[in-house]
């Protein structure tokens, strides 16, 4: 089990697109937007804090001159700013740094 804070997707090619958005210069907020209209959900790429379980490495990329990771995890829990609570088991798609922490 793991705990972090960074930007998780719903599906492996939101994370593939944020990643590429951010390795041509977006900044985090708008990279993040652009990923969530192409999807047409506002939540499909988002900033959060999660406890987790990582599972399988689905792809790896350089963003920001880092070598980062596009990681399947199962979301377990999140911080809400006051608390955190748990949740159903969820799949979530991570951008992770080498240290294993999720990447912003």
């Amino acid at each position: 089990m793991a705990i972090g804070i960074g930007v998780i997707c719903n599906t492996t090619e939101q994370a593939e697109r944020y990643v590429r958005l951010r390795a041509d210069g977006a900044e985090l907020s708008p990279a993040m937007n652009i990923v969530n209209e192409e999807a047409q959900d506002p939540q499909a790429c988002g900033l959060a804090a999660v406890a987790f379980e990582r599972d399988k490495t689905m792809d790896t990329a350089t963003m920001n001159g880092k070598l980062v990771s596009i990681v399947r995890i199962n979301v377990v829990a999140g911080y809400n700013g006051h608390e955190w609570l748990r949740v159903p088991a969820t799949t979530q798609y991570a951008v992770v740094e080498d240290t294993g922490g999720i990447a912003i």
